[in-house]
């Protein structure tokens, strides 16, 4: 317990140092101006905003912080180590991030997120197309061209809609430009990993400009299945990744204030069903006998129109289709193969007025989508389902500077979600006809205070929610129906900048209240089959903090750090399936650390490494001894030499200390016992770019 303390009297002495800022910035007046943080603008929350405006709890990697990522291999390798944000696998099975606790992929996991669909709890924006559970879980989304990545920390329903009451991701690629610019790079390191890149952008017109990014990566399996009857088949057990991306940017002269925007990409992305070891786990060998394989293809289309009215009012209208197809491949063909047909189409409109430093300045809109799944198992049988999502919401923001120092926003939205799923499967007599619709207001409301110009300090409640869906039980053979989940959270923020802006401080205390919580419960069948069910737990909750600091100690060192405290627990819990009373979530450590530095030896070399620390968790709700995962820390370093301006040669060691901790543990129903994800063994590399 002493343990846990520590973090807390961490956390409690930042806070109060959020209260002292206006002094500390007196007393550091005399410091150069000339050196200070670049200003942030967030656009997660549907409107410009910098870090000080923003009352939710957000975490920012600029073009910057993703320059120094080399070795790491997308967004979700970028976004590994903020706080209270834990990825427990390398993609696959359990690989979408749990945050505060909320784990993103939803009740709905694995298996059971094929018989009853999906439901995630995050909001994966990539330019306006959110991705869906396929997408998250088994896709992989690449660093290259990446201009900015808002990691949103708690509920996101009022601004984003269904699936976001856990957070929100929010990630913008690079536009096309007016100059010329290019770029290219090759790495190459351990296991096998290889990835290059290519970026051209420049007027094809006075008024018409174009970008094309396209990145290849690859590396192999870092598991040696042992196993002399492994059944490879038309499986593969390794990574690859490829993504196109053609952007086209109409701004013309002779109608000044309009945008037009248009945007395509294409990925394709290949990865085992999981890269897990089983005992002892330090060896990276597995004794199974099968490990099915996910190919993931997308392909989107997006349409972005904008018109600035030149008087604080502008209106946006966005147009996204996207086609995607997902094989799992097993082995035999039998054992499990799947194939999933999806179209996505979505529109929003929305209209912003003013400006942060206006009286009243908002934003309202609408947003509408279709999601149509077409979905084969083979297996035992053939399962077959037809899946329509349809969402609707209506939404309006509104903030209003009370005084001098004191504002108020007021936001609400309206949610709408109908979904039917239709199908009949081998595993039970019923055939399934789930139709169904869920809605809800959900209200946001923030009450901000400057304490001075650098400093501000507020309270925020918000309401989060989402949608039922259903669920088949394998042991019955019947399918339930679970319902919607909601949530209340409130925060009290604090943002501040000191030293003449070279040092940034935030952080955000939370406490969320869940009703219906959607949890899962895992049961065991015979001949090593595993199932889990999803069911709503009355009451559930979570509370902590986040601290985040940014300090630009000199021209040439920058240092940044994150805090996360966390508590969780399913406080009334009454299904007859199991009994998780009283037990914290899965996958929710009480705390994680992270430490960055960039340090600029001299004018052509740099040294930039991380240090992320995660404390011990179980796997699942269920609080088995065996699920625990003890704590772990992972460093990460890299060295730069750029001896000119469009130039530069790296090298980067991942895991420096070749940390073998196990990270997640479940079941296997092929070997009898466990299988664990550990942290990925030591990479070492190299890479080569240059700029034109």
């Amino acid at each position: 317990m002493n343990g846990r303390k520590i973090p807390v009297l961490l956390g409690t002495v930042a806070m109060l140092a959020l209260a002292t800022a206006p002094a500390l910035a007196q007393d550091n007046q005399g410091m150069a101006e000339t050196l200070r943080l670049d200003e942030i603008v967030l656009t997660g929350e549907k409107q410009a905003r910098s870090i000080k405006d923003t009352a939710s709890s957000v975490a920012v990697l600029t073009t910057r912080d993703l320059e120094e990522s080399g070795g790491q291999d997308s967004i979700a390798d970028a976004a590994t180590g903020i706080a209270n944000v834990t990825y427990v696998a390398s993609g696959g099975q359990g690989g979408a991030p749990t945050i505060r606790g909320q784990d993103s992929e939803g009740p709905n996991s694995g298996a059971v997120a094929f018989f009853g669909g999906t439901a995630p709890r995050l909001a994966f924006n990539l330019d306006g197309h959110y991705l869906g559970y396929n997408e998250i879980v088994w896709g992989s989304q690449a660093l290259w061209d990446v201009e900015s990545i808002e990691v949103f920390r708690g509920p996101q329903t009022a601004t984003q809609g269904a699936n976001s009451i856990a957070g929100a991701i929010i990630v913008k690629t690079k536009d096309p430009t007016f100059q010329p610019e290019g770029a290219a790079q090759l790495e190459y390191g351990s296991h096998n990993r290889r990835r290059a890149s290519l970026m051209a952008s420049g007027p094809l017109s006075e008024d018409l400009a174009g970008r094309i990014a396209v990145d290849y990566w690859a590396r192999d399996n870092y598991i040696d299945y042992t196993n002399p009857d492994f059944a490879v088949g038309s499986t593969d057990q390794n990574h690859e990744s490829r993504t196109i991306r053609a952007k086209l940017l109409w701004q013309p002269k002779d109608l000044p204030g309009f945008e037009g925007k248009l945007t395509f990409s294409h990925s394709l992305t290949n990865r085992p069903n999981w890269e897990a070891a089983t005992e002892p786990y330090e060896d990276l060998e597995s004794a199974t006998a099968s490990n099915p394989s996910w190919r993931l293809r997308t392909n989107t289309t997006i349409l972005d129109v904008s018109y600035d009215f030149g008087n604080g009012w502008t209106v946006f209208n966005q147009l996204q289709y996207s086609d995607i197809w997902v094989k799992r491949s097993t082995e035999p063909v039998n054992a499990g193969t799947a194939i999933l047909d999806q179209d996505v189409t979505s529109n929003e409109t929305r209209v912003t007025f003013g400006s942060p430093e206006d009286r009243i300045s908002g934003v309202a809109g609408l947003f509408v989508s279709r999601t149509d799944s077409d979905e084969l198992l083979d297996y035992r049988g053939t399962t077959t389902y037809d899946d329509r999502k349809d969402s609707l919401g209506i939404f309006a923001e509104t903030t209003w500077r009370l005084a001098d120092r004191w504002s108020l926003t007021g936001g609400l939205r309206y949610q709408r979600d109908d979904i039917t799923r239709r199908g009949v499967s081998s595993f039970t007599p019923n055939v399934l006809d789930y139709d169904e619709s869920f809605d809800a207001w959900l209200p946001k409301l923030a009450l901000a205070y400057d304490l001075d110009a650098s400093t501000r300090i507020g309270a925020m409640i918000s309401k989060g929610y989402n949608p039922g869906g259903v669920t088949l039980n394998l042991t019955s053979g019947e399918y339930v129906p679970f319902d919607a989940e909601t949530s209340w959270n409130y925060e009290i923020f604090g943002r501040t900048r000191l030293l003449d802006d070279r040092l940034e401080l935030t952080g955000n205390l939370f406490y969320t209240q869940l009703h219906d919580a959607q949890r899962y419960v895992v049961t065991s069948l015979p001949e090593n089959i595993g199932s889990s069910i999803t069911v709503n737990a009355e009451r559930a909750k979570s509370y902590g903090l986040e601290l985040g600091m940014d300090y630009l100690v000199r021209d040439n060192l920058r240092v940044k750090a994150g805090l996360g405290l966390l508590h969780t627990e399913i406080s009334r819990f009454t299904s007859a399936a199991a009994d998780y009373q009283g037990h914290r979530f899965g996958r929710s450590p009480d705390y994680t650390l992270s430490l960055a530095a960039d340090w600029d030896i001299t004018p052509e070399w740099r040294l930039s490494g991380q240090l992320r620390h995660t404390d011990g968790y179980y796997s699942d709700d269920n609080e088995d001894r065996d699920t625990w995962v003890d704590s772990y820390t992972v460093a990460n370093a890299r060295l730069t030499w750029q001896p000119r301006e469009n130039l530069q040669a790296f090298a980067y060691v991942n895991n420096l200390f070749d940390d073998r901790s196990v990270t997640y543990l479940r079941a296997s129903r092929s070997i009898g016992g466990f299988e664990a994800t550990v942290v990925e063994p030591r990479e070492v590399g190299i890479g080569l770019k240059v700029t034109f």
